[in-house]
């Protein structure tokens, strides 16, 4: 199956670079010291230091590429990579950095015409600018998995880099979208794949989403059959939001909502 990975980008890259540096100016620069990293941007000579520093040890160099690797390790599939970030300078040398080590390792660069590079842009009117802008990210990711899923590709998020604003909107958008999320929990050196965060139906509450998923036309005398048998699964799916009551001629009915019809089809997937 074909797979997106949709990775949030930090500066992993630059931070480890900066480490064992000999220029003074660069080992002492301030990630947000924008003159500096413009500079190195433009300089062909230090992207490609930085670059040789990366091929020298992909995984210790870069938290993207240690987790993303680590989750791909393996597979013959073909694979996609979306990346986000921000419009800064160190940003864009981790980006452009990834990019072309995927790009040489066999991975392809998801960019298209709808569906861009995402650079989550500051501006000075920073509380409402910042909302707006992880709003955006929002529905621009969910866009894209959703988009990519109705393709046939199998789609993973990557937060493991980044601001701590933009990881929570990242893995957001991949529970919202019931896919995949994983990162590197560095403490354990372990690679964590989450499950699905929103609620995941127990067996009984399967069983009745699929009832009432395949019987759209229920009768009185069945939806007291139904109360009777599964009244704690019914209150708990309407809790997390997976059934809707209606009210038709004073009596109550219960349907399966959009959302459960996507958890359906995604947990039927796995289990293939």
């Amino acid at each position: 199956m074909k797979e997106l990975h949709i990775i949030n980008v930090g500066t992993s890259i630059i931070s480890n670079y900066k480490k064992g540096n000999i220029d003074i100016n660069i080992k002492n620069a301030k990630l947000s010291d924008n003159k500096i990293w413009e500079y190195v941007l433009e300089n062909h000579n230090l992207m490609e230091e930085i670059y040789q520093f990366v091929l020298e040890n992909p995984k210790a160099c870069s938290a993207e590429l240690n987790s993303f690797l680590r989750m791909v390790e393996g597979k013959n599939n073909d694979i996609e990579v979306y990346f986000l970030g921000t419009k800064t300078p160190v940003n864009e040398i981790c980006i452009r950095t990834l990019e072309r080590f995927m790009k040489e390792n066999g991975y392809k660069i998801c960019i298209t015409k709808e569906f861009p590079g995402y650079y989550f842009t500051y501006s000075e009117n920073k509380a409402d600018e910042f909302k707006k802008g992880i709003s955006d990210m929002l529905d621009h990711l969910l866009l894209l998995a959703n988009k990519k899923k109705s393709e046939g590709y199998r789609v993973y998020f990557n937060p493991t880099g980044g601001f701590k604003a933009h990881v929570i909107a990242c893995a957001l958008a991949g529970f919202m979208s019931y896919s995949e999320v994983y990162y590197l929990n560095e403490e354990f050196d372990d690679l964590i794949v989450f499950p699905y965060l929103f609620y995941i139906p127990k067996n009984k509450e399967i069983e009745l989403l699929q009832l009432l998923k395949e019987r759209k036309n229920i009768s009185k005398r069945e939806l007291e059959f139904l109360w009777e048998k599964y009244s704690e699964e019914i209150e708990r799916l309407k809790h997390y939001g997976l059934i809707d009551e209606i009210e038709i001629d004073d009596t109550y009915r219960i349907h399966v909502n959009s959302k459960a019809l996507i958890l359906l089809e995604e947990l039927s997937t796995h289990k293939k």
